[in-house]
């Protein structure tokens, strides 16, 4: 059931969210300890499709999802050749002299469409803070409207095969974040194909980051700022550690750990909304790269359609339990604050 009088304000959910991530203190950040941040192993479900299997790895999601934020993801059947091929191509395009990236840069006039191609260093969009992420980034994104053929690429002759390479990834990690939807939808409590019409063209948006070797400063400043996604989830690779979350049940901020071969998943502001609050998004952030070597990672963003009415999940509301927000679309909420 929605509560009438309840409104969404995309820009001023925005700015409570700056406001929120400012007042973290972040200066203290923990190892990890076991069970922190759960390993969930989908290759069960994925290889037999049993309701059994479905049902098992749904209370291991559903409880990530409620009381955690993130979890670790193995079995997806995404070849660790595709990943490391990601990363190489990743590397490539950070490798481009500045002046060939910057003919990309994001949101020039030249440019046809919005949110995608070249973000520099000391960047301050996604997230959008004041002070500059100590990262640059290559951004593609997908939805029903825009191909990835649409994006700015590099020019063919003077990174061959990086075009092919990308569009592969975005495909693989496309069909594994479908093959979640069910498990989501009955860890929901939902028939496993709850989802599925939302999805019918899914926005997605691909970042290839790189975080060069800073010099350490008394300044705060970070990889990515403090920050929670605005998506239904997010999949995550990175070729080594640099990620903190904040852990709900320790209230303590953790450095997340690596797990060889697994994506690391976490909830957006779009699936908390659409879930009532049942699921929580996940504060995080990345650290300033303070090693020998430049840092990189790749996140995949995953929404539903951006024309998709989201009105609250059956499951999550109801006569006691009234909808936080109106139904309403991606590009209606998030996608205003994204510049889409």
């Amino acid at each position: 059931m929605e509560d009438k009088n309840n409104t969404f304000d995309p820009v001023e959910k925005e700015n409570a969210l700056q406001a929120e991530s400012r007042s973290w203190d972040t200066s203290q950040v923990v190892p990890a300890q076991s069970g922190d941040i759960p390993v969930i192993d989908v290759s069960k479900y994925f290889d037999s499709g049993s309701e059994e299997a479905l049902e098992e790895v749904a209370v291991q999601l559903g409880d990530a999802s409620r009381h955690v934020g993130f979890y670790s993801l193995v079995g997806h059947a995404v070849s660790d050749e595709v990943v490391d091929d990601a990363f190489e191509q990743t590397r490539r395009f950070h490798a481009l002299p500045l002046q060939s990236k910057e003919a990309l840069l994001m949101d020039q006039p030249a440019l046809s469409i919005k949110g995608a191609g070249y973000l520099p260093i000391k960047n301050r969009k996604l997230p959008h803070r004041a002070m500059g992420n100590d990262n640059e980034a290559f951004i593609v994104k997908r939805d029903r409207d825009i191909a990835l053929s649409d994006n700015p690429w590099p020019d063919e002759n003077q990174l061959p095969g990086f075009r092919s390479s990308v569009e592969e990834y975005v495909a693989q990690l496309e069909a594994l974040a479908l093959r979640l939807l069910p498990i989501y939808a009955r860890a929901l409590k939902m028939d496993k194909k709850f989802f599925t019409p939302a999805f019918t063209a899914p926005f997605i948006r691909l970042r290839m980051s790189h975080y060069p070797v800073t010099p350490r400063s008394d300044d705060e400043q970070f990889g990515i700022a403090p920050h929670v996604d605005t998506t239904f989830f997010t999949l995550l690779t990175q070729d080594s550690p640099g990620l903190c979350a904040f852990s709900e049940r320790r209230r303590r901020w953790i450095s997340v750990p690596m797990i060889e071969g697994a994506f690391i998943v976490n909830t957006g502001e779009l699936l908390k909304h659409w879930s009532n609050d049942e699921f929580i998004s996940a504060k995080h952030f990345a650290n300033n790269n303070f090693g020998n070597i430049s840092r990189y990672s790749i996140p995949f963003f995953f929404n539903a359609s951006t024309d998709h009415k989201m009105t609250c999940i059956p499951s999550c509301c109801g006569p006691d339990r009234p909808a936080k927000y109106p139904a309403i679309s991606y590009a209606e909420s998030q996608g205003v604050t994204q510049g889409e």
